[in-house]
């Protein structure tokens, strides 16, 4: 039969350490990895938002153009019915 010797539960000791030790660098690796993963959630959010703002000028940027060419037609349109009315 072994006999457990005061160096063994030293030994054993020291692992159980290590094994505490590294348990917690990964439960703080994984914290760090679910705060960086937020932070890219928020950033990706904002890029959402970002381009749903650019969206909505552009849209508007569109029906200034419309609306700049039919008011540039309509007084190109009227500059010609007054010079073919009154020469």
């Amino acid at each position: 039969m072994a006999t457990v010797t005061d160096s063994d539960l030293k030994e054993l000791k020291e692992m159980i350490v290590d094994l505490k030790l590294t348990q917690v660098k990964m439960s703080e690796r994984l914290e760090a990895i679910s705060l960086t993963q937020v932070r890219m959630d928020e950033r990706i959010e904002g890029i959402g938002n970002t381009l749903t703002e650019l969206k909505k000028q552009t849209d508007k940027q569109d029906n200034r153009l419309w609306v700049l060419i039919s008011g540039m037609f309509l007084a190109l349109l009227g500059f010609a019915i007054k010079t073919s009315i009154n020469p």
